[in-house]
């Protein structure tokens, strides 16, 4: 079996340190998730922080794509790990000094989130800048794979830290795991933008044609519109995990760090199999795994608002972080292979939106109403109206190409 983009030492670099930087956000995230729920005890204030560490994507995303299309990759990655290194800093003088409060936490997750916003873009416009052209998919893949892995194991491994050494080591390792990125970059070869720069337009129009480019494109246009499903409905389940596992189980910091590895567990197998299934493989369009393990996550969702049963539910958490991990590897992928250089940060930052944002609408809309109707009644209606939206959309989508043919 091969992999041409670990053939490159630069990707390797760039990925292992990269994987670290993930990590650590995802870490991060568990973290102020946790302190959250300690200070308030409300699934409500769980899911406005996730909304902090997530929200500020739909706005400054597509902000930072427009950046990113004009300046130089590298040194904008530096500049936001840098930033995001001192800002956990910060937090971890806060929690160590017992100053921290639940408007101070909420004030770092509000920074911690426009400044991933921003990191995230780096990131898929670097991997297909480090690699040659015939090895894009590995690499796509392989970075793809990182992403929501460390989206899924690395809450696991910050639940685990939190129930063996409390929140301020779990703060300190995260700080430390972020560190080998910044030192990589600054020693990273990044080739030359394969179109030349046009000429530039006012920002926001700018802004505009990353739009419209993305929706000329059958296969992105399509990959979207699902991520914004799953992103709507399952993916925020992820991120309200504190408040089940405690809330609904009474399982503590302990049952936490269960379900997130459950989560992380599915990630992993889902990681290895699409790692055998696109190796060496540039193959474009959306998968048909992507479609099923979509649906699959919105079934899990609904069964696990049904049963109320601890082992059952670890089952269901881990069927979920396979689906979420899946889906979101096969849409960024196929994404990737449609675009070239000119246009990809103000595509790839549009998908973030999706995927980042809409998780965190998701986390702020299933808390605030699991206070009011309870978490069964909440996962039960969140899946229900995913499945709906995912039959809705793919009549839609094929309604809309079918138009498109008769006019061309």
């Amino acid at each position: 079996m091969r992999f041409p983009a670990l053939q490159s030492k630069d990707f390797v670099h760039y990925t292992a340190g990269n994987t670290s930087a993930m990590t650590a956000i995802w870490i991060n995230r568990v973290i102020i998730g946790w302190l959250g729920w300690e200070m308030t005890l409300s699934a409500g204030w769980v899911g406005l922080l996730a909304f902090f560490l997530f929200g500020p994507t739909l706005i400054a995303s597509p902000m930072f794509g427009v950046l990113i299309d004009r300046m130089d990759a590298r040194k904008a990655g530096l500049i936001s790990q840098t930033t995001l290194a001192i800002t956990i800093l910060v937090l971890l003088i806060l929690q160590l000094t017992g100053t921290l409060t639940i408007w101070g936490l909420a004030a770092t997750s509000l920074v911690i989130g426009i400044i991933t916003s921003a990191d995230r873009t780096v990131r898929f416009v670097l991997v297909p800048r480090i690699v040659d052209k015939d090895a894009l998919a590995n690499a796509v893949s392989i970075h793809g794979i990182n992403f929501n892995t460390a989206r899924l194991i690395g809450p696991a491994i910050g639940g685990l830290l939190i129930d063996i050494y409390g929140t301020d080591v779990a703060t300190m390792v995260n700080l430390v795991m972020g560190l080998p990125s910044i030192y990589i970059l600054t020693q990273l070869k990044v080739r030359e933008r394969n179109t030349p720069k046009g000429k530039k337009k006012p920002f926001f129009l700018e802004m505009l044609d990353g739009a419209i480019h993305a929706f000329s494109l059958p296969i992105v246009r399509e990959a979207m519109i699902l991520t914004t499903v799953l992103s709507l409905t399952a993916r925020g389940v992820i991120e309200i995990l504190p408040a089940i596992a405690d809330g609904v189980y009474g399982r503590g910091a302990s049952g936490l760090g269960q379900m997130l590895a459950a989560a992380g567990a599915g990630a992993l197998l889902a990681a290895i199999m699409i790692t055998i299934r696109r190796s060496g493989s540039s193959k474009r369009g959306i998968p048909v795994w992507a479609r099923i393990s979509t649906s699959a996550g919105l079934i899990a969702m609904i069964l696990l608002g049904i049963f109320q049963y601890w082992p059952l539910a670890m089952g269901l958490i881990t069927v979920l972080g396979f689906c979420i991990t899946n889906t979101g590897v096969d849409l960024q992928a196929s994404i990737q292979l449609e675009l070239g250089d000119d246009f990809r940060a103000r595509v790839m930052s549009l998908w973030i939106v999706l995927v980042i944002g809409g998780a965190a609408l998701s986390s702020i809309m299933l808390g605030l109403i699991a206070d009011l109707v309870g978490m069964q009644y909440t996962l039960i209606g969140g899946g229900v109206v995913g499945l709906v939206l995912v039959v809705f959309a793919n009549k839609l989508i094929r309604k809309f190409d079918a138009d498109q043919s008769k006019t061309t």
